[in-house]
């Protein structure tokens, strides 16, 4: 007799274990939102499956699905408390259903599994990690150790240093200015060149000595002195100004983990959410050196992360200057398993257009998006919906290992 399943939520999660469940035999029921029935109801339709619209957190609703004749329940919907708190209904219901319910929040998760029997507790996060840390290591396998770029590459790198016009015209305009009332006081006060470049460098300063004074020289030169007093103190004020900003800014960076990257042969992850994390910790554990690029500077794995020793860098992936401090160019790898398909394709193909020696590992929603980019040799790409989908089919037929 075939397995009988209600799942809970018809996302492309949900879509994804319906076609495992039915390609297993199972006989599927569909719970979910009106919303989710008019977006998905022709692909529901054609899986063959059964469809009630209504809310799992309703008793009576859980109930008209089939709650009650069901070997298994899913509940696969996006939202932590909905997933939760119509676990906590249907185990008043039916205390014998198997239960696989989804849920991102590890502390719940945990607290799930501890007070609830019959229960697994996945997410798609953590179910597609280790794929993705295998999919990295074939990658690694598949990539020459990473050698020191060549002299043209080299070259190319320092031409995109920046160059801040600003620093250097403060630091000549001085250079130029103390020159020039160097010559001048020399010849008008009758003075050796060093002793004029010391009575230039005091003035400006405002920390005169009044060993060599204006009182008896001409009123041109003391028009000129007082010149170089105000233009003195003036680039004083903004030397000071920029030497602040720039202190403060390079506590930023580095706080932000804005500073090159030494070494090589490492693997850098972009995304530092729950699979980013645990993807880190397990080829960490193998003995590889892990840089990690986040934008959001709340996330709150960040702290963990620095802790395991790993170089965590606040900022934006897509940019190239955030490339250059991760020194990608001596990885020995790439992932790029963000929330966002686009970012993690785009990153993928500006590391290509720059190593194209390195199979970048990337983390796709997509599964049209995952099969093409794979076959096309661009990266190793998989589907977070279609690995989830997996193995949440395979916990509601009891076969997960």
């Amino acid at each position: 007799m075939s397995t009988r399943v209600l799942v809970v939520g018809a996302d492309p999660l949900g879509l994804a274990i319906v076609e495992r469940l039915v390609a297993a035999g199972a006989r599927v029921t569909v719970l979910a939102a009106a919303a989710e029935v008019a977006r998905y109801g022709h692909e529901l339709e054609r899986s063959g499956t059964g469809v009630v619209i209504g809310s799992a957190t309703a008793p009576g609703e859980l109930l008209a699905a089939g709650l009650a004749e069901a070997d298994a329940l899913v509940l696969a919907t996006d939202s932590d408390t909905e997933n939760v708190d119509a676990a906590l209904t249907a185990r008043r219901l039916r205390p014998d259903v198997r239960l696989v319910v989804r849920v991102f929040d590890r502390r719940l998760a945990d607290y799930l599994r501890g007070t609830l029997a019959q229960v697994e507790v996945l997410s798609m996060s953590l179910t597609s990690a280790p794929i993705f840390a295998d999919l990295a290591r074939r990658a690694l396998a598949e990539t020459a150790q990473a050698a020191a770029p060549p002299a043209a590459e080299r070259r190319r790198a320092r031409r995109r240093l920046p160059i801040d016009r600003v620093l250097v015209t403060l630091v000549v305009a001085p250079l130029l200015l103390v020159i020039a009332f160097t010559a001048y006081f020399a010849r008008a006060l009758e003075l050796r060149a060093m002793d004029a470049l010391y009575f230039v460098w005091t003035t400006m300063l405002t920390v005169g000595y009044g060993d060599i004074s204006l009182r008896h020289a001409s009123d041109t030169a003391k028009l000129v002195g007082m010149g170089l007093m105000v233009v003195g103190t003036a680039l004083i004020a903004v030397l000071y100004a920029i030497l602040t900003g720039w202190v403060v800014a390079r506590r930023q960076d580095i706080r932000r983990g804005r500073i090159p990257v030494r070494g090589r042969g490492h693997v850098v992850i972009i995304g530092a959410g729950n699979v980013g994390a645990t993807v880190a910790r397990l080829l960490a554990a193998g003995g590889r050196s892990i840089v990690l690029i986040d934008r959001d500077e709340d996330n709150p794995r960040v702290p963990e992360l620095r802790a395991d020793g790993h170089h965590v860098i606040i900022a934006d992936a897509a940019l190239e200057e955030t490339l250059d401090l991760a020194r990608v160019d001596r990885a020995a790898g790439v992932l790029a398993v963000t929330d966002s398909d686009a970012t993690n394709l785009h990153v993928a193909l500006a590391i290509r257009r720059r190593r194209p020696d390195v199979r970048v590992v990337v983390r796709l929603l997509s599964r049209e998006l995952s099969a093409h980019v794979t076959e096309r040799g661009d990266a190793f790409a998989a589907s977070s919906v279609a690995i989830g989908g997996e193995a949440f089919a395979a916990a509601a037929l009891g076969t997960r290992s």
